[in-house]
Parts: C-alpha cells; structure tokens; sequence
C-alpha cells in the first residue's frame, strides 16, 4: 500500500493502478487496506481522465456493504453522486449522498452535512419524494447539520418531523417566472401529503391553506379553509390566535379588518400587543395601523429594559415613536442615553451632539459618550473638534485611528502619519502592519507617489506574511513594480 502511495504522489498513476490491484487481489478483507487501495484506483483513473473507470471503482465501493464503510468511501460515494446527477440521473445521486449523509454522519461530518442537504432538496424540490425523505430523517438523525439526534421510527405523525419538511418546503420555494407550473405541481404533491394531518396544529393548517392556494388559485376557498379552522378551536379570548390569523391574512386589508376588530387590547397582555404592531410593520407593511396599535401599548407597565427592546426596533422605522419611548422611560439618563445611541446610528449631529454634551457629564455614561461625541463631530465635518473629543477619550488605538483620520480630512500629513506611526511603535504585533499600510495610503491620497512605493516595500521587508505585505505585493505589481526590498525599502 505505501509503495502503491510513493508511485502515486510521484505522478506514476498507471503504475500505481497496479500497485493498488496487488492490495485488492491479495488483501481483499483487510477492509482498512482494500477500500482505500480500491478508493485511491478511482483517483487514478479520474487524475488520468478516465472518469468512466474511476466511476466504475467508486461504484464498485459504494455497493459493498464494508468498503462503504471505509472513511475514504465519503468523498468517493459523493463524487460518484455528483457525475449521476451531471448525466440526469437524479434519483440514483440522491440515493448516494443519501448512503453518505447516513454512513458518515458522525464519522466524517462535512461530507455527511454537504450530502445531506443535496438528497433533503431532491426529495423535496428535485423530484418531491415524502417516504425517501422521512426515511432519510429517521437513519441520518434529523436533517439538523450539525447535531444529529435519534429518532423514533415512524415520524409520519411527527410534528418535529414535518416542522423541519415545512421549513423546507418554504425554503426551497425559489421557482423562476417561467417556472409557474413547476411550482403548481410542487406545491400540488406537498399540499396532498399533507392533507388530513394534525387538525389542531394551525400552523400546519395554515401552511396547508397556502400550499393549496398556489395550484387552485381561488381565494374565497382560502378563505374559507383559513376561517373554517380559526372557528373550529377558537375559544374566547383567545387573542394570541387571532394575532396569529391577522398575520395569516396579510395583503388582505378587508380580512384583516374583520379579524383585528375581535381584539380587546384591555384584555391583551403588552408583549402579545407588541408582536401584533410588529406584524402590522413588518408582514402588513401597514405603518398606519401599526402606530394605532403602538398607542395601544401600556407603556407605564414597562420595564426600561423592554422599553429599550421596543425603542431599538424602531431604529429603522419611526424617529418619532424613538424619541416619545425613550422619553417615558423610567431611568431618564438611560432614556437619554439610548436617544443618543440612536442619533450616532443616524449620524445626525445636529440631535445627537447636545446630548453627547449631557451625557459626558453622567459619569455611567461618560466614556461612551465621549467617543459617541467625537465620532458624532467627526461626521459633522468638525475635525479639529473631533480631535480634541478622540484626545479625551481612552481607548487607544482606537482613538488613534481616527485622530488620524480627522488630520488627513483637515489636509495635514505630517500629523497624521505621526498617530499612525504611534500605532505601529505602541501597538506592533497587532496593529503594526495595518498602521503602516494606511501609512502608505496616506501617502497615495496625498498623491506622493514615492513616498507611496517605499512605504509599500517597507511594509513587504517588515511584516512578511502578513495580509497587509499581500495587499502591498498587489498594490505594487498593480502599478507596475517589481515588489522587494532595496534602499527605498529601508526602515
């Protein structure tokens, strides 16, 4: 076997072929030898490009029940896979990534995770399959990559089972235009494997709803399936569910009409109201009766730290609603200090600056408000400010960096270059090459190209193997240099 190996890794394939037989004719059962001698003959032929023969040995692995087990049958298995799916034939691939995602579950877990999710898509999208795909689940331990578990044999009445299949079933829900019968039929085979299953899981039957509204295209028959199963288990009272019937009904303003108006916000507790204005936000895309259920909040029954969450969200939706939130909150430092954080995420110096001025008297708050001053006069164009704000703050180099930053914006090399240089003295194992880099940027931007060459090569000749010296090796080949050391590349 270690002769069969040399003649291989020195480019004598064919006589390596040979070498790998001798294990295969006189060593068949030493299942450690023999499976690798038949995997490494496939590699052979396939570095050879005889792909039909490799193919023929992997295929020959891939069907004895011991060398399949061997851990050099996974990449084999998965390459033969790939080729049948290359040549059309589906079914046959899936079975094998199927064998791999099985056998070397827990023996070689990337190729188990890589093959797995290929047979979960072609029994799900490829060439929908729901018994090849529950049997799968049950012998690979879920379709979880990485954490596989065990499970019971029979998850046809599964609800952990068909919570994954669903998640699928959505996932792969990506069909172009000219696929609309292709999708028809998709969601036509999963609507029927679901039919008659779990008539109290709304979810599924919501899912089934939808499913079926693709291939049938009759909203009113939606309609009803989704109304008929909100009235079969509805109790009074029940406010979460018709939460959940609002969302089912988005795009449909008249049924979500009907629906909100079964809401007793006095009787809702303030996190189910939230979900309901997110919702209205983010799935009705309604942000008018989003606010109308905001003001339904009791926000005296908050806490800070909810407060906070609900504030936060609206970073991204309502400048207003952040700024009454963070007003009511009962720690009205913590109140001014989240608006602050807010106006530094909009880089709007004009709020935020008075407030940074405030809050770096608060001493829980002082240092980062102090860096949220800085960098809120930075983005006002104030450099000089800015700086004297950087120069108070103690964090180097962070600070560094952008004092920096604010002398190259005011014109002034000469101090900027000597902060970067600071970071390179102070902060050299891990920051140097980085410092000496923008260093050499500097220079390009204030269009000294010689000084721009050299800082590049002194980067090459002192920090070797760093990722900064690659992209100095790219900057210089780029403009035409030869990259290396020399007098110009001197300390």
């Amino acid at each position: 076997m270690r002769k069969a190996r040399c003649l291989h890794r020195l480019g004598g394939r064919f006589k390596a072929i040979e070498a790998y037989r001798e294990v295969l004719d006189y060593f068949p059962n030493r299942m450690r030898y023999a499976a690798a001698a038949l995997y490494y003959q496939g590699l052979c032929h396939w570095q050879n490009g005889e792909e039909a023969k490799a193919l023929a040995k992997w295929r020959k692995m891939a069907q004895d029940s011991d060398y399949s087990k061997h851990f050099l049958a996974a990449p084999a298995i998965y390459q033969l896979a790939g080729q049948l799916a290359k040549q059309g034939q589906l079914d046959k691939a899936a079975e094998y990534y199927a064998k791999v995602a099985v056998t070397f579950r827990r023996s070689n877990r990337t190729a188990a995770r890589q093959a797995l999710a290929k047979a979960v898509y072609h029994y799900v999208r490829g060439n929908p399959n729901e018994p090849k795909l529950r049997e799968l689940y049950v012998k690979a331990g879920t379709f979880d990559p990485y954490y596989p578990r065990r499970v019971k044999a029979d998850v046809a009445n599964d609800r952990s089972y068909w919570s994954a299949v669903l998640d699928r079933i959505r996932r792969y829900d990506d069909f172009k235009e000219t696929e609309k019968e292709l999708r028809e039929r998709y969601f036509r085979y999963w609507a029927g494997q679901m039919r008659g299953k779990f008539p109290d899981w709304d979810d599924f039957q919501i899912a089934l709803a939808n499913f079926t509204l693709v291939y049938e295209k009759d909203l009113a028959r939606w309609q009803q399936r989704l109304d008929r199963q909100f009235a079969a288990r509805g109790r009074p009272g029940d406010y979460a569910r018709v939460v959940k019937w609002i969302a089912a009904y988005a795009g449909h303003k008249a049924k979500v009409k009907q629906y909100y108006a079964k809401l007793n916000f006095a009787k809702m507790p303030n996190a189910q109201i939230a979900t309901l204005m997110k919702i209205m936000f983010d799935r009705l895309k309604d942000p008018e009766l989003g606010r109308n259920v905001l003001g339904k909040l009791r926000l005296k029954e908050m806490s800070d730290k909810e407060k906070t969450a609900l504030e936060r969200y609206f970073w991204t939706r309502d400048e207003e609603v952040v700024r009454r939130v963070c007003e009511g909150m009962t720690d009205a430092d913590l109140g001014c200090m989240e608006l602050l954080r807010y106006y530094r995420y909009r880089r709007n110096p004009k709020a935020g600056l008075p407030l940074a001025e405030r809050m770096t008297a608060v001493s829980k708050y002082a240092a980062e408000a102090q860096w949220l001053k800085a960098e809120l006069l930075q983005i006002a164009g104030q450099y000089a400010k800015a700086i004297s704000a950087y120069q108070a703050c103690n964090n180097p180099p962070e600070n560094i960096w952008r004092i920096a930053e604010c002398y190259a914006a005011l014109g002034k090399l000469a101090p900027a270059v000597r902060e970067l240089r600071q970071v390179e003295s102070f902060f050299r194992d891990r920051y140097g090459p980085e410092a000496a880099l923008r260093v050499a940027h500097l220079y390009r931007h204030f269009k000294l190209k010689e000084k721009y060459v050299a800082e590049l090569r002194a980067v090459l000749k002192k920090y070797p193997g760093s990722r900064q010296s690659s992209q100095a090796h790219v900057e210089l080949e780029n403009m035409g240099y030869k990259p290396g050391g020399g007098e110009d590349a001197k300390d």
